[in-house]
């Protein structure tokens, strides 16, 4: 079943496929999350797609771990990548949290918002090198 937003439970219900998530994304963010998705799985990663959008996990020592969520504009929130800090710090560590986090603000610098929970948005409008550089960010965890 598609995702959609069921009033009752004042949220999303269902599940996103590929077809719903790009057709809600702004094209420069759809280009990107695909290039994204991809570099992901080609390096091993999976993907878990979820009612709200898709979720990037990895094996890392041997445990499959959520290491973010790419989400297009919903609810007033636009295309983004979402980090919780908290459950990632307890999934790999302070230190590789930490890490990930400053490549992060390095490479997209004003679009990297929030402390605990870290919203990258809009990727799709930051330069190619940037865009490349977040990539390559979260390919560092796997």
């Amino acid at each position: 079943m598609a995702s959609f937003y069921d009033k009752k439970k004042k949220c999303r219900v269902g599940t996103m496929d590929e077809a719903q998530f790009y057709a809600e994304c702004d094209a420069a963010n759809g280009a990107y999350f695909r290039r994204l998705l991809a570099a992901w799985e080609k390096a091993g990663g999976t993907l878990k797609w979820g009612a709200g959008g898709v979720g990037l996990r990895g094996t890392i020592k041997g445990k499959e771990v959520g290491i973010c969520f790419v989400a297009p504009a919903f609810a007033g929130k636009k295309d983004r990548i979402e980090l919780g800090c908290a459950a990632l710090t307890k999934q790999i560590g302070e230190s590789n949290c930490e890490s990930l986090t400053k490549l992060l603000r390095k490479a997209a610098g004003d679009s990297v918002a929030g402390a605990s929970m870290i919203s990258l948005i809009q990727p799709g409008d930051l330069p190619k090198s940037a865009q490349e550089a977040v990539t390559k960010a979260f390919l560092t965890m796997l």
